[in-house]
């Protein structure tokens, strides 16, 4: 496996530049462009050339790019074939995924998988953002929605599905008006949105027997970068908010949120384990998309 300075070329190879490259490795931009200079440094080579715009590489950084893929290519390709020979899975394997997917199906998933080959040492990375796997030296992701043209390889595990949620009690401040004027009265309740939103927010739900849609518009007056954090705020009363139905299932069943329009659903999104292994993944990582597919069919908004 490479060291940490070639990884790094590679992501701002594959990002485009510095700056992305530091967002996907959850780096400083400094640090990633002191790791290249470092780099460039011990190699004795000028591999890129590099303005505020454009970067480009130099026929040395052509050939050192590429040297380093076959690496990866190969530390992944003798992985598995190790493990296809019989050898029992063991060691480090990381593993990344949305903080709304951890508690209800990434924990049971590892647990599962642990109970099976407990000399696996795994880390798991909570983040809402799709991560670098090649440069980050990532095994799998467990991502949400469409996912971009790449050569990574992509198996479907299941579908997630955000639900308009409030606590009970600011709801219950709406009963005075009119049902005519219902849907006003909610759009103009607080809103927390998470910092990917605008700052006017519309949801299209769809009432599935039906077909009929239903359009919702808010001002966001809450914002924040994660799911659980969401979840807490929308409970303590702090505004309508938009969750992932994984993230809200306890939730629910306790009564301390509930659904704004219980007839009504944004659609279905799909799940996607995501590795960049170019033929059959290690056994590690096949029995970690087998029990997370296993988990999210059991869910009971599968």
């Amino acid at each position: 496996m490479l060291s940490a300075l070639p990884l790094t070329f590679v992501a701002i190879v594959e990002r485009g530049s510095i700056t992305q490259a530091a967002t996907n490795l959850n780096l400083a931009k400094s640090a990633v462009s002191q790791n290249l200079k470092r780099l460039e440094a011990q190699l004795g080579v000028k591999l890129a050339t590099r303005t505020t715009r454009k970067f480009n590489l130099t026929p040395a950084g052509e050939r050192y790019y590429a040297r380093c893929k076959e690496i990866l290519i190969l530390s992944q390709m003798a992985s598995t074939e190790m493990e296809d020979f019989g050898a029992t899975p063991s060691g480090p394997i990381i593993i990344t995924a949305p903080h709304a997917m951890i508690a209800p199906v990434i924990a049971p998933a590892m647990k599962k998988v642990m109970s099976k080959f407990s000399l696996l040492r795994p880390t798991v990375i909570a983040d809402d953002k799709r991560l670098d796997l090649v440069a980050g030296g990532i095994d799998l992701s467990i991502t949400v929605g469409p996912l971009p043209d790449s050569s990574l390889k992509a198996q479907k595990v299941g579908t997630l599905r955000d639900v308009l949620c409030v606590c009970p009690k600011l709801l219950n401040s709406l009963q005075g008006a009119a049902d005519t004027h219902i849907l006003e009265a909610i759009q103009s309740l607080p809103y927390i949105a998470h910092a990917r939103e605008d700052h006017v927010v519309e949801h299209t739900l769809l009432q599935e027997h039906t077909e009929k849609t239903l359009r919702v518009r808010f001002r966001p007056t809450f914002f924040s970068n994660a799911i659980d954090a969401m979840v807490s705020f929308a409970r303590e009363g702090l505004g309508v908010a938009l969750l992932p139905d994984l993230a809200v299932i306890d939730e629910l069943e306790k009564g301390t949120l509930v659904k704004v329009f219980p007839d009504y659903a944004v659609d279905k999104e799909p799940i996607y384990a995501v590795h960049a292994y170019d033929t059959l993944p290690p056994r590690s990582v096949r029995e970690i998309i087998d029990a997370v597919k296993a988990g999210l069919k059991g869910s009971p908004f599968s």
